[in-house]
């Protein structure tokens, strides 16, 4: 009975995507993780326009770009949200991050949130 089970493992890892080459797209983690990568964010001389920098710019061969989408301020909270295309020969594929973050930061009856939302992979134009 060995053997078989041996041979049924070693069929699933041939027929893996990884065997064919086939890359997945970046999991949710791993989009969180280069967003909590962010090491500096700034302002300019011109009202409205701001800078960030990330220091992980690419996942297993998929380069990300992070654009940010809109931020509001409410009583206490911070909310930014970020639109993440990652891409990768001739694929993209689309996530959503919502990050919720508590005014001023020593509030500690709210902990800060992150959201990190696939939003689907499509052919790059």
């Amino acid at each position: 009975m060995e053997p078989f089970n041996r041979t049924w493992i070693a069929l699933a890892l041939l027929c893996s995507p990884v065997a064919f080459g086939q890359n997945t797209e970046p999991t949710r983690q791993e989009i969180a993780e280069a967003y909590h990568s962010k090491r500096a964010e700034g302002a300019s001389i011109i009202p409205g326009i701001r800078w960030e920098v990330w220091r992980i710019k690419e996942i297993r061969g998929w380069s990300l770009h992070f654009k940010r989408v809109s931020e509001s301020r409410g009583v206490g909270i911070l909310t930014r949200s970020y639109r993440v295309l990652a891409r990768k020969s001739g694929s993209c594929a689309e996530y959503r991050v919502t990050d919720t973050l508590p005014l001023p930061s020593g509030n500690v009856q709210i902990r800060p949130l992150l959201v990190v939302e696939p939003d689907g992979v499509r052919a790059c134009q």
